[in-house]
Protein backbone atom coordinates (compact mmCIF):
# COMPACT_ATOMS: atom_id res chain seq x y z
CA UNK A 1 0.00 0.00 0.00
CA UNK A 2 1.37 3.42 -0.91
CA UNK A 3 0.21 6.99 -1.56
CA UNK A 4 1.89 9.68 -3.73
CA UNK A 5 1.42 13.41 -3.18
CA UNK A 6 2.95 15.86 -5.67
CA UNK A 7 4.39 19.32 -4.91
CA UNK A 8 3.41 19.41 -1.24
CA UNK A 9 6.76 21.07 -0.45
CA UNK A 10 6.98 23.12 -3.66
CA UNK A 11 8.17 26.74 -3.16
CA UNK A 12 9.43 26.00 0.36
CA UNK A 13 13.00 26.89 1.36
CA UNK A 14 15.76 25.16 3.31
CA UNK A 15 19.53 25.46 3.63
CA UNK A 16 21.89 22.86 2.22
CA UNK A 17 25.42 22.65 0.83
CA UNK A 18 25.57 23.88 -2.78
CA UNK A 19 27.94 22.00 -5.16
CA UNK A 20 28.80 25.22 -7.02
CA UNK A 21 28.89 27.83 -4.25
CA UNK A 22 30.73 25.26 -2.08
CA UNK A 23 29.00 26.60 1.05
CA UNK A 24 25.60 26.09 2.66
CA UNK A 25 23.06 28.27 0.85
CA UNK A 26 19.31 28.82 0.71
CA UNK A 27 17.52 26.46 -1.74
CA UNK A 28 13.97 26.51 -3.08
CA UNK A 29 12.00 23.35 -3.92
CA UNK A 30 10.96 23.50 -7.59
CA UNK A 31 9.15 20.15 -7.75
CA UNK A 32 8.49 17.42 -5.21
CA UNK A 33 6.93 13.99 -4.86
CA UNK A 34 6.22 12.52 -1.43
CA UNK A 35 5.53 8.80 -1.24
CA UNK A 36 4.18 7.11 1.89
CA UNK A 37 3.52 3.44 2.33
CA UNK A 38 3.20 0.45 4.62
CA UNK A 39 4.65 -3.02 4.28
CA UNK A 40 2.61 -5.70 6.07
CA UNK A 41 4.68 -8.77 6.91
CA UNK A 42 2.10 -10.65 8.97
CA UNK A 43 -0.99 -9.90 11.07
CA UNK A 44 1.09 -8.42 13.90
CA UNK A 45 4.01 -6.68 12.20
CA UNK A 46 4.23 -3.89 9.61
CA UNK A 47 6.64 -1.09 8.69
CA UNK A 48 5.57 2.44 7.73
CA UNK A 49 7.92 4.29 5.40
CA UNK A 50 8.17 7.67 3.70
CA UNK A 51 10.28 8.94 0.80
CA UNK A 52 10.49 12.56 -0.32
CA UNK A 53 11.98 13.46 -3.71
CA UNK A 54 12.77 17.10 -4.48
CA UNK A 55 14.23 19.07 -7.37
CA UNK A 56 15.93 22.02 -5.66
CA UNK A 57 17.57 25.26 -6.83
CA UNK A 58 20.29 27.27 -5.10
CA UNK A 59 19.17 30.86 -4.61
CA UNK A 60 22.74 32.07 -4.93
CA UNK A 61 24.05 30.55 -8.19
CA UNK A 62 20.75 29.01 -9.44
CA UNK A 63 22.31 25.53 -9.72
CA UNK A 64 19.66 22.80 -9.82
CA UNK A 65 20.20 19.53 -7.96
CA UNK A 66 18.29 16.69 -6.34
CA UNK A 67 17.44 15.85 -2.74
CA UNK A 68 16.09 12.52 -1.48
CA UNK A 69 14.84 12.12 2.11
CA UNK A 70 13.72 8.74 3.40
CA UNK A 71 12.64 7.30 6.76
CA UNK A 72 10.79 4.33 8.20
CA UNK A 73 9.16 3.37 11.46
CA UNK A 74 11.93 0.91 12.39
CA UNK A 75 14.82 3.41 12.31
CA UNK A 76 14.25 5.58 15.36
CA UNK A 77 16.47 7.72 17.53
CA UNK A 78 16.73 5.79 20.84
CA UNK A 79 16.77 9.05 22.83
CA UNK A 80 13.87 10.89 21.20
CA UNK A 81 11.87 8.06 19.67
CA UNK A 82 11.57 10.01 16.40
CA UNK A 83 12.23 8.39 13.03
CA UNK A 84 15.73 9.03 11.70
CA UNK A 85 15.76 10.72 8.30
CA UNK A 86 18.36 9.74 5.70
CA UNK A 87 19.16 12.66 3.37
CA UNK A 88 20.97 12.07 0.08
CA UNK A 89 22.01 14.88 -2.28
CA UNK A 90 22.92 14.54 -5.95
CA UNK A 91 25.51 15.50 -7.06
CA UNK A 92 26.86 13.99 -3.83
CA UNK A 93 28.39 16.47 -1.39
CA UNK A 94 29.17 16.66 2.31
CA UNK A 95 31.37 18.88 4.44
CA UNK A 96 34.30 16.64 3.39
CA UNK A 97 33.52 16.72 -0.33
CA UNK A 98 36.27 17.90 -2.66
CA UNK A 99 34.98 20.09 -5.47
CA UNK A 100 36.33 19.99 -9.02
CA UNK A 101 38.44 22.98 -9.96
CA UNK A 102 38.43 24.56 -13.40
CA UNK A 103 41.62 24.26 -15.46
CA UNK A 104 41.11 26.22 -18.66
CA UNK A 105 44.42 25.46 -20.38
CA UNK A 106 44.74 21.80 -19.37
CA UNK A 107 44.03 19.10 -21.96
CA UNK A 108 40.68 17.30 -21.98
CA UNK A 109 42.34 13.96 -21.17
CA UNK A 110 44.03 15.31 -18.06
CA UNK A 111 40.84 17.05 -16.95
CA UNK A 112 38.93 13.78 -17.40
CA UNK A 113 41.42 11.87 -15.24
CA UNK A 114 41.35 14.67 -12.66
CA UNK A 115 37.53 14.55 -12.47
CA UNK A 116 37.65 10.77 -12.05
CA UNK A 117 40.16 11.16 -9.21
CA UNK A 118 37.84 13.59 -7.41
CA UNK A 119 34.84 11.30 -7.97
CA UNK A 120 36.75 8.33 -6.56
CA UNK A 121 37.80 10.35 -3.51
CA UNK A 122 34.30 11.66 -2.82
CA UNK A 123 32.84 8.15 -3.12
CA UNK A 124 35.58 6.63 -0.92
CA UNK A 125 37.07 4.53 -3.73
CA UNK A 126 40.52 5.19 -2.35
CA UNK A 127 42.61 2.51 -4.11
CA UNK A 128 41.44 3.62 -7.56
CA UNK A 129 41.89 7.25 -6.50
CA UNK A 130 45.56 6.52 -5.76
CA UNK A 131 45.94 4.74 -9.11
CA UNK A 132 44.42 7.80 -10.79
CA UNK A 133 46.95 10.08 -9.11
CA UNK A 134 49.74 8.00 -10.63
CA UNK A 135 48.03 8.06 -14.02
CA UNK A 136 47.66 11.84 -14.08
CA UNK A 137 51.40 12.27 -13.45
CA UNK A 138 52.02 9.90 -16.37
CA UNK A 139 49.62 12.07 -18.38
CA UNK A 140 51.45 15.29 -17.51
CA UNK A 141 54.71 13.72 -18.69
CA UNK A 142 53.05 12.63 -21.95
CA UNK A 143 51.59 16.11 -22.53
CA UNK A 144 55.07 17.60 -22.12
CA UNK A 145 56.66 14.91 -24.35
CA UNK A 146 58.88 13.66 -21.53
CA UNK A 147 59.78 10.01 -22.14
CA UNK A 148 62.72 9.51 -19.78
CA UNK A 149 65.04 11.29 -17.38
CA UNK A 150 68.22 11.07 -15.28
CA UNK A 151 67.98 8.90 -12.17
CA UNK A 152 70.65 8.42 -9.50
CA UNK A 153 71.35 4.78 -8.64
CA UNK A 154 73.79 3.20 -6.23
CA UNK A 155 76.99 1.77 -7.68
CA UNK A 156 79.74 -0.40 -6.28
CA UNK A 157 81.82 1.04 -3.48
CA UNK A 158 79.02 3.23 -2.21
CA UNK A 159 79.21 5.64 -5.15
CA UNK A 160 76.30 6.73 -7.32
CA UNK A 161 75.87 7.07 -11.03
CA UNK A 162 73.30 8.65 -13.32
CA UNK A 163 71.30 6.48 -15.71
CA UNK A 164 68.38 7.42 -17.92
CA UNK A 165 65.17 5.59 -17.13
CA UNK A 166 61.87 5.44 -19.00
CA UNK A 167 59.74 4.53 -15.99
CA UNK A 168 57.70 7.09 -14.06
CA UNK A 169 60.65 7.84 -11.79
CA UNK A 170 62.71 8.78 -14.83
CA UNK A 171 59.88 10.80 -16.39
CA UNK A 172 59.41 12.88 -13.24
CA UNK A 173 63.16 13.55 -13.27
CA UNK A 174 62.78 14.48 -16.94
CA UNK A 175 60.20 17.14 -16.05
CA UNK A 176 62.81 18.69 -13.77
CA UNK A 177 65.55 18.30 -16.40
CA UNK A 178 63.48 20.25 -18.95
CA UNK A 179 62.78 23.01 -16.42
CA UNK A 180 59.05 22.27 -16.33
CA UNK A 181 59.26 21.55 -12.60
CA UNK A 182 61.73 22.59 -9.94
CA UNK A 183 63.76 19.93 -8.17
CA UNK A 184 61.62 20.36 -5.07
CA UNK A 185 58.41 19.96 -7.10
CA UNK A 186 59.73 16.80 -8.75
CA UNK A 187 60.66 15.36 -5.34
CA UNK A 188 57.08 15.96 -4.19
CA UNK A 189 55.66 14.19 -7.27
CA UNK A 190 57.64 11.10 -6.39
CA UNK A 191 55.32 10.74 -3.39
CA UNK A 192 52.44 10.27 -5.86
CA UNK A 193 54.48 7.57 -7.57
CA UNK A 194 54.91 5.74 -4.27
CA UNK A 195 51.20 6.03 -3.42
CA UNK A 196 50.18 4.83 -6.89
CA UNK A 197 52.66 1.95 -6.89
CA UNK A 198 51.43 0.74 -3.51
CA UNK A 199 47.81 0.91 -4.66
CA UNK A 200 48.32 -0.78 -8.05
CA UNK A 201 51.01 -3.36 -7.28
CA UNK A 202 50.56 -4.05 -3.57
CA UNK A 203 46.79 -3.36 -3.36
CA UNK A 204 47.45 -1.07 -0.42
CA UNK A 205 44.72 1.46 0.33
CA UNK A 206 46.09 4.91 1.29
CA UNK A 207 44.41 6.99 3.94
CA UNK A 208 41.88 9.70 3.14
CA UNK A 209 44.26 12.33 4.54
CA UNK A 210 47.13 11.16 2.29
CA UNK A 211 44.91 11.32 -0.78
CA UNK A 212 43.57 14.78 0.03
CA UNK A 213 47.11 16.15 0.29
CA UNK A 214 48.14 14.33 -2.89
CA UNK A 215 45.16 15.79 -4.78
CA UNK A 216 46.07 19.29 -3.62
CA UNK A 217 49.61 18.77 -4.94
CA UNK A 218 48.27 17.55 -8.29
CA UNK A 219 46.05 20.63 -8.53
CA UNK A 220 49.05 22.89 -7.85
CA UNK A 221 51.07 20.96 -10.45
CA UNK A 222 48.39 21.39 -13.13
CA UNK A 223 48.20 25.06 -12.24
CA UNK A 224 51.97 25.61 -12.45
CA UNK A 225 52.57 23.53 -15.60
CA UNK A 226 49.55 24.52 -17.73
CA UNK A 227 47.66 27.46 -16.26
CA UNK A 228 50.30 29.90 -14.97
CA UNK A 229 52.32 29.98 -18.25
CA UNK A 230 49.14 30.98 -20.12
CA UNK A 231 48.34 33.67 -17.56
CA UNK A 232 51.93 34.94 -17.74
CA UNK A 233 51.68 35.12 -21.53
CA UNK A 234 48.42 37.07 -21.37
CA UNK A 235 49.94 39.44 -18.82
CA UNK A 236 52.96 40.01 -21.09
CA UNK A 237 50.70 40.81 -24.05
CA UNK A 238 48.66 43.32 -22.03
CA UNK A 239 51.81 45.01 -20.71
CA UNK A 240 53.23 45.17 -24.24
CA UNK A 241 50.07 46.84 -25.55
CA UNK A 242 50.13 49.27 -22.66
CA UNK A 243 53.80 50.14 -23.34
CA UNK A 244 53.12 50.73 -27.04
CA UNK A 245 50.14 52.93 -26.21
Amino acid sequence: MRNIEFNKSKDTYFRVLCPECKIETRHIVLQSAEIRGREDYDETFSIDWESKHQIIECQGCLTISYCDESSNSEDRDPRTGKSEVCVRLYPKRTKDTLFIKDFLNTSSNLKRIYREIIDCYNNQIFTLCAAGLRSIIEGICAEESVKDGPVKISAKGGSTKIVRKKNLQGKIAGLCEKGILTEKQSDILHQHRYIGNEAVHELTMPSKEELELAIQIVEHTLESVFEIPLKASELHKKRSKKTKA
